[in-house]
């Protein structure tokens, strides 16, 4: 099953990446893996279809929250679902990361079922029309 939705994943090398790039390919859904801001930049204005952005909120190679910002404030990409993957009892990130214009977060490391909810709600907020469930048998 196709996904009409495109991810780029702005993350640093590791294992929890590795497996949502292979569950993400299971799943349907077209994905890129950058790592850093400028290839994640690239990556959305080139998107021909409608993207999603799913950055590591405490990345050392860049601001999420100035990204974010700057992904808001650029017209070819005012349809960008932006996701923020922020660590799990981070005190305040939730509220900074919305904060900074993501539409949604998921923790880190992922869980997978989180994740795939997450991508399914996505599609529907950009009105698309995800097909089956969420889980299907």
């Amino acid at each position: 099953m196709e996904n009409a939705l495109h991810i780029v994943i702005v993350e640093e090398p590791c294992l929890s990446r590795n497996v949502l790039v292979k569950a993400l390919g299971s799943w349907g859904y077209s994905c890129e893996v950058v790592e850093d801001e400028d290839g994640a930049w690239k990556a959305a204005l080139a998107a021909t279809v409608p993207v999603l952005i799913l950055a590591d909120w405490h990345s050392d190679f860049m601001g999420c929250d100035e990204f974010f910002w700057r992904v808001r404030n650029e017209q070819a990409l005012q349809g960008a679902y932006l996701l923020g993957g922020i660590p799990r009892g981070a005190v305040g990130a939730i509220r900074q990361c919305i904060s900074s214009g993501a539409d949604d977060y998921v923790y880190r490391p992922y869980d997978l079922d989180e994740v795939r909810v997450r991508l399914h709600l996505a599609s529907k907020v950009m009105g698309l029309s995800p097909a089956g469930d969420v889980f299907p048998d």
